[in-house]
């Protein structure tokens, strides 16, 4: 039930027609060049008509090493 998908450098977005009740995944693969640890900001989800409703989900730091 994808409706839009927007991949860019500085985030992912995606806009769905419907998504049932309970648990719902989305997967995203990200390519990391250089060795390090990287934060990346908490995953955000909300509602486009009722911006009431929302929820963020931390996400952990990524280590790569050489």
């Amino acid at each position: 039930w994808l409706a839009f998908e927007e991949r860019r450098c500085e985030g992912y977005r995606s806009f769905y027609r419907h998504v049932p009740r309970g648990t719902f995944r989305v997967e995203y693969t990200v390519r990391l060049n250089n060795p390090g640890t990287f934060n990346l900001p908490p995953a955000r989800v909300e509602s486009m008509y009722a911006p009431e409703v929302q929820g963020e989900l931390p996400l952990p730091a990524f280590t790569v090493e050489p």
